[in-house]
């Protein structure tokens, strides 16, 4: 009888540690940091096929740097579309 309450009791502060960090996780949601040199990849794109960027070179994420967590998304293009 002393054997399951020790394994409850286990089971229990287990639980709570396992809860805790799943908060943790959730709340900080900056799981990704994805750098990229602008610089970079614009003189690569420019040496590309036809020498000329993208239609939505300006526009889209995959050319910033950005941290991406489980529901968000942040980087500077957030802050660039926002001066527009």
């Amino acid at each position: 009888m002393s054997c399951s309450a020790v394994t409850l009791s286990v089971a229990t502060v287990l639980s709570v540690i396992a809860v805790a960090c799943l908060a943790i996780g959730f709340s900080t949601d900056n799981w990704y940091e994805i750098r990229v040199d602008q610089n970079r990849t614009k003189q690569f794109l420019e040496t590309m096929d036809d020498g000329s960027l993208p239609v939505d070179y300006e526009s889209n994420y995959l050319y910033y740097s950005r941290d991406e967590g489980l529901f968000r998304l942040y980087g500077l293009f957030d802050e660039e579309k926002k001066d527009e």
